[in-house]
């Protein structure tokens, strides 16, 4: 059973993608991102509903479009149960496993995301009739992290590898950052200290063994002297600082 998350009669549905829970949804997830490493059965996820009322609870894993109906999606994981129900101030855990029905590279991480919809209970007939009702059902979707036995190195290092060049053209700056490691590299924040001035980086998670180019806000071209400072999110969801030199 799923809920279609696009064509629900009566539900305006508003999706909250966010590395912590939103202060409006009832449903709270414990941790920010899960890390599944190869040589576990499963991985556990808690639900809390901190809410007053009880509500439907959907999960389902994908592999990054957002806009895809849970029921097309296919994904070398298991949520158990995908549908439940979660009673005010009571809580529900998810049991995730790897199925391996589509193999998954063994020299780097692989990353998918974990969905959670929360769908209130239909209210009373007789206590809305002649009313206007507006119902929200609020998506969380956190980050799932395959992590192969054996990788090279430590993830908790993996953002201090980093390598950080100048890029960019039309006098417009940017940067390309190299990610040398096995492990994905995801950031809160970042910004490029040049002649006294702080200037926005856009910030983009980076895959293992690839490339990514970041704007930089408000700076024309290359500034000598550059300093980029960051804060990179490690396994328990904490931001870590790093700096690099241009």
């Amino acid at each position: 059973m799923f809920f279609n998350t696009k064509h629900t009669t009566a539900l305006c549905f508003v999706t909250c993608m966010a590395f912590s829970s939103s202060s409006i949804a009832d449903i709270v997830i414990s941790g920010t991102r899960v890390i599944y490493k190869s040589d576990q059965k499963s991985v556990n996820i808690r639900l809390e509903n901190k809410g007053n009322n009880p509500l439907l609870v959907q999960s389902w894993l994908d592999t990054g479009d957002d806009n895809a109906e849970p029921g097309n999606i296919t994904v070398p994981f298991t949520a158990t149960p995908p549908v439940s129900r979660i009673d005010a101030k009571r809580g529900q855990t998810i049991k995730l496993m790897y199925t391996a029905s589509t193999s998954l590279p063994k020299d780097r991480e692989s990353v998918f995301w974990f969905n959670v919809l929360e769908v209130p209970p239909k209210p009373d007939a007789e206590k809305v009739a002649n009313q206007s009702l507006l119902q929200l059902a609020f998506r969380t979707r956190i980050k799932l992290f395959y992590r192969p036995d054996g990788l090279k190195g430590n993830p908790s290092e993996a953002p201090l590898a980093l390598k950080w060049f100048w890029s960019g053209s039309e006098g417009k700056a940017s940067l390309r950052v190299t990610n040398p490691t096995p492990y994905y590299v995801s950031f809160s924040s970042g910004d490029l200290e040049a002649s006294g001035k702080r200037y926005p980086i856009d910030v983009k998670m980076i895959a293992p063994f690839s490339d990514e180019v970041m704007k930089v806000t408000g700076l024309n071209g290359k500034a000598s002297s550059a300093k980029v400072h960051f804060y990179a999110i490690n396994d328990f969801g904490a931001a870590i600082e790093g700096n690099a030199s241009l």
